[in-house]
């Protein structure tokens, strides 16, 4: 009887420790703090991270200290900023995660790959907080372009194929503009051409005046 319990219990025993070691795996990708009696866990909502994809700023809140207890109503207390790629960073709400308390998502879609910067700031239970959290190796995973995943064609992200369209509208607007400003200096100089031969065609009227006003003796 013994022999056949160890049986049953040993994969299960084996369950456990596999689920632990995805935990850990999972839990690796982000970046853990200690603000005070605060533990904040931050990530990504999805990982791995990719762009164009739907995802969001990961934030848990825990206190250690009392058996790991979860800090709620966050939401309307803490916000945060993301930034990437040297742009201006952009505000997002903070929503609870249902079902586990505690954990906090601000949803975004990243739309270029490399570094993202998760910038926390608000009060936890009224203390004070002002985290800068930012992606990268030992912390929580940089965002990750699309083309090596693609197959059997590769799609540039619609934010690629708008912003070629955009430069390309920019080039052309630039040669249309400079389009019409050599045909406004074309036009000025064939004003300028019209007036000058308006001149010389006066002018030559008047010698001719004056040439016939004077009589033909004066004139040897």
């Amino acid at each position: 009887m013994l022999f056949k319990r160890s049986r049953l219990v040993a994969p299960f025993l084996l369950s456990i420790a596999l689920i632990a070691a995805l935990g850990t795996g999972s839990a690796s990708a982000h970046e853990r703090r200690d603000i005070d009696k605060y533990r904040l866990v931050v990530g990504f909502n999805d990982e791995p991270a990719l762009q164009g994809e739907p995802n969001g700023t990961q934030i848990t809140v825990t206190v250690p200290g009392e058996s790991n207890r979860p800090v709620e109503g966050l939401a309307d207390s803490l916000k945060v900023s993301v930034a990437a790629g040297g742009s201006q960073p952009k505000e997002f709400p903070l929503r609870s995660v249902f079902g586990t308390p505690g954990r906090y998502v601000a949803d975004f879609i990243p739309t270029r790959p490399g570094s993202y910067i998760f910038t926390f700031t608000g009060t936890i239970e009224g203390q004070q907080v002002n985290e800068r959290f930012e992606s990268g190796p030992g912390r929580f995973d940089d965002v990750k372009s699309v083309e090596s995943l693609q197959f059997p064609e590769t799609v540039p992200p619609g934010n690629d194929v708008a912003r070629l369209a955009r430069t390309a509208d920019d080039h052309a607007a630039e040669a249309a503009a400079a389009a019409d400003s050599a045909r406004t200096m074309a036009i000025a100089g064939m004003g300028v051409g019209i007036v000058g031969l308006l001149f010389g065609i006066v002018a030559v009227s008047i010698m001719v005046t004056r040439r016939a006003s004077v009589p033909s003796a004066a004139r040897r």
